[in-house]
């Protein structure tokens, strides 16, 4: 009975784990919802002025305006799987993703 226990117990935890790490993997495995997800070179003023970030490649999507997202994120909101944050950028607008991957949610 004891094992049962343990074993569910196990399953369960591993149920909630998969659950806050949403859908995305390694190396994309920030899971957020945002309201934007383009081309760097899109806003690559923006990243350089505002954020002091500047990249060599220009063809790298960034999420921004993002929230960490461990549920399915609202219509016409990207779901992203980024695998980082892009440091400097003022969080009042939201969290900026850098390296990302992702769809839009119809």
């Amino acid at each position: 009975m004891h094992n049962v226990l343990r074993s569910s117990s196990v399953y369960s935890v591993l149920a909630l784990i998969g659950l806050v790490a949403g859908s995305c993997s390694s190396p994309y495995s920030l899971s957020l919802c945002c309201i934007s997800l383009g081309p760097y070179s899109d806003n690559a003023y923006v990243w350089e002025n505002e954020c002091g970030f500047d990249s060599s490649d220009e063809s790298i999507l960034v999420a921004a305006g993002c929230e960490v997202s461990a549920t399915d994120c609202s219509e016409n909101m990207y779901e992203a799987c980024c695998v980082e944050y892009m440091p400097g950028c003022p969080s009042y607008d939201g969290a900026v993703g850098y390296n990302c991957t992702g769809s839009l949610v119809e």
